[in-house]
C-alpha cells in the first residue's frame, strides 16, 4: 500500500514558495471552466495540503473528482488546475467530503447519481501521489424505496479508518441521520447501509470526534426558530453508548438557527449555538453525555445585539468563540471573539471583544488557533476583500489592522471557504471565488504574506553553529537544548529560498550546488541562523 511523503522530506529548489503576497493576484489552485465546487481542504500532515472537488470540465456535464496537494510553500504537486482522481461513467458526482487517514492514505465519501432516486454512496482511497490505494471504491448505500435521496456528507478520520455520515432522505420529506465505519482498506465492519441513529432527523449535523476510536453525532431538531439540539455518542462497533439522545441545548428555549462545536482534549463537545434572543451561548457535553456547566448553557455575550454564526476552536483549556455582530457602529455585521475558561466563564469583556471591523455583505466568520495562546479570525468583507485578524490571549489585536487573503474582486463565494491553522501561528485559507476557480492564500503569523516572520511575540534571531562544515551530505544544527526546530530555510548567495525542511535539526544537503549557504531556522521561541559550506 502506497503511503504519505514522510513528514521530514527534503524539498530541492524545484519547490519556490508559491503562496502570493499579493491579495490582488491570490493563489489559484483550479482555474478551469467546469465550475468547480468548494474545496475540502486539511493537512497532509507534513506542512502542506490537501484539496479535493468536483468540476465538469470534461463534458460539461456530468461531475468528477480532482484534488491537488501543496507542498508548505504553496508549490503543486499535482498537475496544475488539479489531477483526476475519480469520475464514474455516465454519472455525475454531486457531493463528496474527505479526510487523511492515521495510516497516511487520504479516504474520499462521494455521492453520485446513475439515474433517478438510484443516488449511491461510495468510499475510495488515495496515496499521497492521487493514486488509488484500492482496488474498487467502496460500496456504502444506494437509494431505494422508502429512501428518495441521499446528501449533507461526513466523514472523520478515527483509528484504522475513518467513519462516513450522511442523511437519508425518504418519500414525504422527512429524513435521518446514518453513520458507518469504513476502514483503511475498505472493509464496512457494520456492512452495507450502515446504522440509522434512532429519532436523529430533520435538521443541519455534525460529526465529531470522542477521542475514544468512537463518534458523536449533534443535530438540530427542526428547522424553524426555537428546534433544539440533540447528539448521541457511537461506538467502534455502531451501538449508542448513551442510554438516550442528549439534548445539548437544555437550559434554553430553543435555537435561532445558527450552531457550531468542537471537541476538547478529554473527548467532551463545546457547542455555540445562537439561542431565541439571538445571543450566543455555549454547552459542554463530556462523554457520559452530561452537561458539565452549571448552569448550563452559560452566555458568551450578554449585549442586546443580533448575534449570529458562532465558531468555536479548544487551546489550552481555554474556549474562543467568535461570532458576526450588528452591534453600533457596524456596517451590516462585525466581527466579535470572547474566551471563556474550562467552567464557561468569560475571560474578557462580557460583550465580547471586537476583533474585525469592515463593511460587509452577508459575512461568513472563520477562527483558527495561533500560538502563545492566540487566535485568528477571518471575515469576508465587501470592500476591503476577505480578511484576518490576529487576536493575542489578552483580547488585544496582534496586528494593526486586519490583514487581507485577497481584494473583494477573489472574495470567497458566501460560505464556500475554509480555514486552517499553519502550524506556525498563521493561517491558511481555501474558497471558491465567484462560483468559478478556487484560490488559496496564507497570512503569516505577524500579519504579513511574505515569509519573513518569526514565531514568538518577541522572537529573538541568534548566530548558532553548524556540523560538520564544510559537508556533503548530513549538517547538524546546535540548537540550545530547549529548542526544536519547527522549519528550517535554505538561503543561497543571491538570497533565494532554495530548500526547507521541516521539524528536525539534522538535514541531508546532498542535493545542493557546492557553495556557501545560510540557514534560517525557526523555533517555537525564536529564529537562528548558522552559515555552512556545501562540499
Amino acid at each position: 500500500m502506497k503511503t504519505l511523503l514522510l513528514p521530514f522530506a527534503f524539498v530541492t529548489s524545484s519547490a519556490l514558495a508559491q503562496w502570493s503576497t499579493d491579495p490582488a493576484a491570490p493563489l489559484q489552485v483550479c482555474g478551469t471552466a467546469g465550475a468547480p465546487s468548494a474545496p475540502s481542504v486539511f493537512s497532509d500532515g507534513s506542512g502542506g495540503w490537501f484539496a479535493f472537488w468536483t468540476d465538469k470540465r470534461t463534458d460539461q456535464t456530468n461531475r468528477e473528482i480532482y484534488g491537488q496537494h501543496l507542498d508548505p510553500d504553496g508549490m503543486a504537486l499535482w498537475p496544475n488546475d488539479g489531477k483526476l482522481i475519480h469520475n464514474e461513467p455516465g454519472s455525475s458526482i454531486e457531493e463528496i467530503a474527505a479526510a487523511r487517514l492515521d495510516n497516511g492514505n487520504v479516504m474520499i465519501a462521494y455521492l453520485f447519481r446513475p439515474a433517478v432516486f438510484q443516488d449511491t454512496l461510495r468510499a475510495l482511497a488515495i496515496d499521497a501521489n492521487g493514486d488509488p490505494v484500492w482496488s474498487a471504491p467502496t460500496h456504502i448505500t444506494q437509494c431505494g424505496s422508502p429512501i428518495l435521496g441521499l446528501g449533507d456528507l461526513r466523514v472523520m478520520s478515527t483509528a484504522g479508518g475513518a467513519y462516513v455520515a450522511w442523511y437519508d432522505t425518504y418519500f414525504g420529506g422527512s429524513n435521518g441521520i446514518n453513520v458507518t465505519r469504513v476502514t483503511s482498506a475498505g472493509d464496512l465492519p457494520w456492512g452495507v447501509d450502515g446504522y440509522a441513529i434512532p429519532s436523529a432527523a430533520y435538521g443541519p449535523y455534525e460529526l465529531l470526534n470522542d477521542h475514544a476510536t468512537g463518534a458523536v453525532v449533534q443535530w438540530r431538531t427542526g428547522n424553524g426558530s426555537g428546534a433544539h439540539l440533540m447528539a448521541m455518542r457511537v461506538d467502534s462497533t455502531g451501538a449508542n453508548v448513551w442510554a438516550a439522545n442528549v439534548q445539548t441545548s437544555v437550559g434554553s428555549g430553543g435555537l435561532n438557527y445558527a450552531f457550531h462545536s468542537t471537541v476538547d482534549g478529554l473527548g467532551a463537545h463545546l457547542t455555540a449555538f445562537v439561542d431565541l434572543p439571538h445571543h450566543i451561548v455555549m454547552a459542554r457535553v463530556d462523554t457520559t453525555g452530561a452537561l458539565t456547566y452549571s448552569p448550563s448553557p452559560v452566555s458568551v455575550c450578554t449585549f442586546a445585539s443580533d448575534q449570529d454564526q458562532p465558531m468555536v476552536v479548544v487551546s489550552e483549556g481555554y474556549t474562543f468563540v467568535a461570532w458576526t455582530d450588528n452591534r453600533p457602529p457596524a456596517n451590516y455585521r462585525d466581527l466579535y471573539l470572547q474566551k471563556l475558561d474550562a467552567d464557561g466563564l468569560p475571560q474578557w469583556d462580557p460583550d465580547g471583544v471586537a476583533a474585525i471591523q469592515l463593511n460587509t455583505y452577508i459575512p461568513t466568520p472563520g477562527l483558527v488557533l495561533s500560538d502563545s495562546g492566540a487566535v485568528i479570525a477571518t471575515i469576508d468583507a465587501n470592500v476591503a476583500g476577505y480578511s484576518a485578524m490576529r487576536m493575542r490571549a489578552d483580547g488585544t489585536a496582534a496586528w494593526p489592522a486586519p490583514v487581507q487573503f485577497c481584494t473583494p474582486a477573489f472574495n470567497p463565494f458566501y460560505t464556500s471557504q475554509t480555514q486552517h491553522a499553519d502550524g506556525e501561528g498563521g493561517v491558511v485559507s481555501f474558497w471558491l471565488s465567484s462560483g468559478i476557480a478556487i484560490h488559496a492564500a496564507r497570512i503569516h503569523r505577524n500579519g504579513s504574506l511574505n515569509n519573513d516572520v518569526g514565531i514568538d511575540e518577541h522572537a529573538s534571531s541568534t548566530s548558532i553553529a553548524a556540523y560538520p562544515n564544510p559537508a556533503n551530505d548530513l549538517i547538524t544544527f546546535t540548537l540550545p537544548a530547549n529548542e526544536r526546530a519547527t522549519r528550517i530555510e535554505l538561503i543561497n548567495m543571491t538570497g533565494a529560498i532554495v530548500a526547507h525542511h521541516s521539524r528536525t535539526g539534522t538535514i541531508n544537503i546532498h542535493a545542493l550546488h557546492a557553495g556557501s549557504y545560510t540557514a534560517r531556522i525557526r523555533t517555537a521561541h525564536g529564529v537562528y541562523f548558522s552559515r555552512f559550506i556545501k562540499l
